[in-house]
């Protein structure tokens, strides 16, 4: 359900770090602004058919009902959103987990379209994270139509990482550890990625919403592995696309404040998926006891990337829209990821609710457009600096 917006102009705010990348050079202006279209608004669904309304009425059973019926949605979707002939272009791959107490990752590879004339490897790998509330969402019927897109407007592999969900149950006493397995294809990609995908060793990610969280706690990870056979992480990963995230699990103002009042997601429902998240780590995770003890609340840095140190970290791309619930997470850690000495481009889109450009009503207004399209450049900066064009 939908109502149109009026014809009023919506801005879009830019804001850039004065040192920019070399390619690039710095505005004038700080923000810049541009305007189009405010993006149509999504009525509120019934009260009774919100995540946590369901959960506190039914469960774990009503949870798992809602998720499947989500997931045989976007199976439905996939034959209309991607064309027979792009169906090659996807390969499903089980990657050896790099911890011990994990399992196989699943990951979904999308390739660009082979040119005749063109002789040059792909640029290089997109790693991609995919949203959904830690609940429901893969790596393929979800997502393949964004993710060939990024393989066409980047000439890269997109490598989309299939973790395990909250909603997911196990009877072979396996765990729930989401972040290494993000990990795991973050470890593949450095050490295998290029030379199987035929690409060249230039790495940038992007992830929405849960799937920014989890990107991010992964990079986290990746930073401190202080192995003398490994790249830094700056050095390997060019930039990071981190999509109206979800960075404070406690819940920042924004999204405290926002009850039952935002579409199609409101901050209640925010706040049960984290609490899910968090109860999931505690009782199925990987963690040794001494762990547990540490994570006392959802504000250790382990769960909310907000509090955690965010030096050494590549450049990054935040976007949210300023109707999403999760505003403040974004804002606040664009502020935390320039003060910790890393560059930084905000962008903010009037009257654009969670998951604009990706999925819902948002997704192909225009000002939706232009939020998919300025992601895509970006990343695309970074390989266009490393010398990578198709001229």
């Amino acid at each position: 359900m939908s109502s149109t917006s009026n014809n009023r102009q919506g801005r879009i705010w830019i804001h850039r770090p004065f040192e920019v990348t070399p390619s690039s050079t710095a505005t004038k202006t700080n923000p810049s602004i541009s305007c189009c279209p405010l993006p149509t608004k999504t009525l509120k669904p019934p009260l009774e058919n919100r995540i946590h309304s369901l959960y506190q009425s039914g469960g774990s059973e009503a949870l798992w009902q809602w998720c499947q019926s989500k997931q045989e949605f976007y199976n439905s979707q996939f034959s209309s959103r991607v064309a027979t002939d792009d169906s090659d272009r996807i390969q499903k791959r089980k990657l050896p987990s790099s911890s011990s107490f994990s399992r196989e990752v699943d990951v979904t590879i999308y390739l660009p379209k082979s040119k005749p004339d063109y002789t040059k490897l792909h640029h290089g790998i997109c790693l991609h994270v995919h949203g959904g509330g830690w609940i429901f969402g893969d790596s393929q019927n979800q997502v393949a139509h964004r993710c060939l897109e990024m393989t066409e407007i980047m000439n890269v592999a997109v490598v989309s990482v299939e973790y395990s969900l909250v909603s997911t149950f196990s009877d072979n006493g396996q765990i729930f550890d989401p972040v290494n397995e993000v990990g795991t294809a973050i470890d593949w990609i450095e050490n295998n990625g290029a030379d199987e995908l035929n690409t060249k060793p230039v790495y940038v990610a992007s992830g929405e919403s849960s799937g920014a969280h989890l990107l991010l706690l992964a990079m986290l990870q990746r930073r401190d592995q202080f192995d003398t056979d490994r790249r830094p992480l700056t050095s390997t990963w060019k930039c990071l696309n981190l999509l109206y995230g979800f960075y404070d699990l406690s819940g920042s103002p924004s999204v405290r404040s926002d009850g039952n009042d935002s579409s199609p997601l409101c901050g209640n429902e925010l706040l049960c998926m984290a609490d899910l998240y968090y109860e999931k780590m505690l009782q199925e995770g990987n963690q040794d006891d001494q762990f547990r003890e540490k994570i006392i609340d959802l504000q250790h840095p382990s769960v909310s990337p907000m509090y955690a140190n965010l030096s050494n970290l590549p450049p990054a791309l935040i976007s949210v829209g300023t109707a999403d619930p999760l505003i403040d997470d974004s804002l606040f850690l664009s502020s935390r990821y320039s003060l910790c000495g890393n560059d930084v481009e905000t962008v903010l889109y009037e009257g654009g609710e969670h998951g604009i450009g990706h999925f819902g009503l948002q997704e192909n207004d225009e000002m939706g457009r232009r939020a998919r399209e300025y992601t895509l450049q970006f990343m695309k900066r970074y390989f266009e600096e490393c010398g990578l064009t198709d001229g």
